[in-house]
């Protein structure tokens, strides 16, 4: 099976993955800016050092993904299932965390001070 992720308007493919499922994909150092993984499952993603600038993880399961050194600049988590992302060195200026459990974020050594979150 392949899997597809498109951009956020649907016309432009970013990566062609040779797999039935996300869950576990390396997909560490892609350029997927503006991605739509929306309702997506990428629980145990690698997508460290990733460039995922305004990508759309609303209502994604995160859990335990690996987002060490990606830039998330105005990416979007909102409603998203984060327990355990590990976001050390992310760049997430103006990242959206709207409806997100923050407590259950690996959050040592994370600078949220240009996040908007929304409980």
């Amino acid at each position: 099976m392949v899997i597809h992720i498109y951009d956020k308007k649907g016309f432009q493919p970013l990566i062609t993955l040779d797999r039935s499922r996300l869950v576990g994909a390396d997909l560490s150092g892609q350029q997927l800016n503006e991605a739509n993984l929306v309702e997506h499952d990428l629980s145990e993603a690698n997508l460290q050092n990733t460039s995922l600038v305004h990508a759309d993880f609303r209502i994604a399961k995160l859990i335990n993904t690996d987002f060490r050194g990606a830039d998330l600049t105005g990416a979007d988590f909102s409603n998203a299932i984060l327990d355990g992302a590990k976001l050390q060195g992310a760049k997430l200026t103006s990242a959206k965390f709207f409806h997100v459990d923050l407590a259950k974020l690996d959050l040592i050594d994370v600078d949220l001070s240009q996040v908007q979150v929304l409980v």
